[in-house]
């Protein structure tokens, strides 16, 4: 369906069943604050990876073609193992996926571990007791080598001026993640390595059945769980409040933020999304006093962990918020798209509140329709024209969605489990994810 970028019709029911990455370019803070003005393009020039490289996912065949040890149990919600053996890395470039297209170039490299590295985060007012989860980083991971995030001018990046763009994935509406793929930590680790993913969302339901408002211990602990999963594997996680009208109800939005910032505000790799896409209502009058009542009850327990604003309209008229931003340090603000439905147009409508110096973030996007591909259609060639605006200007990323369906952005083809090899269950737009995960 061809639909306008003022109308995003949803799905709202359950759906079954994506990978991020990190590209910097070391320049000193000023230099960074210098070339964000005058806008020019930064080229990435590193790439991070996991803590020696890859880790073998369960059912991976090495490199010799041994297949990976099987577990000798699982994880009673997730389905993990409770112990596996890396042995390999990711298939070799040519690898067919279960579409019989190439899963990911490049060689097979050495399994490594989360060998831990000690770091010792600042001290918060209000932060809860948690210094070995948040004190300890793996070596070698997109945490361990960024650490804390913050925005300078228009751009993401640590304190040093360095200018980073995160690439990964969204879970599911997690009231509908029956199958938990985002909570699997064997997973994570595997997206981490194997795709090389820096950055993994939570979506955390809000409105629907079964959702945070109607069942929040629930939605807690899955959020929870995927914000340990991602500290112990050294990626940035963001916690989404994933509604369509969270300011009918804003009281439990600040109270949700309140307790989770009280808890997590004071590891390095939490980033807070407190509106996942707004309908079409007022920017001024409306979302922004939303976004300052939240914020406050973010900042009274984390002062300065990055935080991503929803914009009127399903997260495309950043104009609006450009006109008028929030105040406070380290803000950014969400773009959608969808790249069979949103084209030029929406671009010139980032573009013009990038020019006005909005630091944006794509918390979601797809090679479909804007019904997240119902039909089943890929739009590759218009989905490469957005990633290469979101690298050209350094836009961070996370593909929808962690999900095995039939609508094409499910990564995963149906019938996924959390124990198989997501390199040969790829489906929908995921190699096209994956490929650009690694390239951009």
């Amino acid at each position: 369906m061809d639909l306008s970028e003022t109308a995003r019709p949803r799905r709202v029911g359950r759906r079954r069943g994506l990978a991020r990455h990190l590209t910097a370019v070391p320049v000193a803070a000023g230099v960074a604050v210098a070339l964000v003005a005058s806008g020019v393009a930064l080229v990435a020039v590193t790439r991070a990876r996991g803590a020696d490289g890859p880790t073998a996912g369960p059912g991976t065949t090495s490199a010799s073609g041994v297949a990976a040890p099987g577990p000798a149990a699982t994880d009673p919600t997730t389905g993990d193992p409770t112990a596996i053996v890396p042995t390999a890395a990711a298939p070799p470039s040519g690898t067919a996926a279960a579409n019989g297209k190439p899963t990911r170039g490049g060689a097979v490299r050495k399994a490594g571990t989360d060998a831990p590295t000690t770091k010792r985060a600042a001290a918060r007012p209000g932060a809860a007791s948690t210094a070995s989860a948040a004190g300890t980083t793996p070596k070698g991971t997109p945490v361990a080598r960024w650490g804390r995030l913050m925005v300078c001018g228009a751009r993401l990046g640590p304190a040093d001026g360095t200018v980073v763009q995160l690439r990964g994935v969204s879970s599911m509406w997690l009231n509908w993640d029956d199958d938990h793929y985002a909570e699997s930590l064997a997973q994570l680790r595997f997206m981490r390595d194997s795709w090389g993913i820096t950055v993994v969302r939570a979506a955390m339901g809000v409105e629907p059945g079964g959702a945070y408002l109607s069942d929040p211990a629930t939605a807690r602990k899955q959020v929870e769980r995927i914000v340990e999963n991602a500290t112990k594997t050294g990626v940035y996680v963001i916690v989404d409040y994933h509604a369509h009208e969270a300011t009918s109800n804003r009281a439990a939005a600040q109270s949700f933020f309140a307790a989770m910032a009280k808890k997590y505000g004071s590891r390095p790799n939490v980033l807070w999304e407190t509106f996942n896409e707004p309908l079409a209502v007022s920017w001024k009058d409306t979302l922004k006093p939303y976004h300052q009542a939240v914020l406050a009850s973010i900042r009274t327990h984390d002062p300065d962990n990055v935080v991503i604003l929803g914009t009127p309209t399903w997260s495309q008229d950043v104009d609006q918020a450009a006109a008028s931003p929030v105040k406070g340090k380290n803000l950014m603000y969400t773009l959608h798209f969808y790249s069979c439905t949103h084209g030029a147009d929406l671009r010139a409508k980032a573009d013009r509140a990038r020019a006005a110096g909005l630091p944006l973030f794509i918390t979601e996007w797809g090679a479909s329709n804007a019904d997240g591909g119902l039909d089943g259609a890929v739009c590759e060639s218009a989905a490469t024209a957005w990633l290469n605006w979101a690298k050209k200007y350094r836009i961070s990323w996370t593909a929808w969605k962690l999900d095995d369906c039939t609508d094409s952005t499910c990564l995963l083809t149906p019938g996924t489990t959390t124990a198989q090899n997501w390199n040969t269950r790829l489906h929908g737009h995921a190699t096209f994810v994956v490929r650009r995960i690694a390239s951009g």
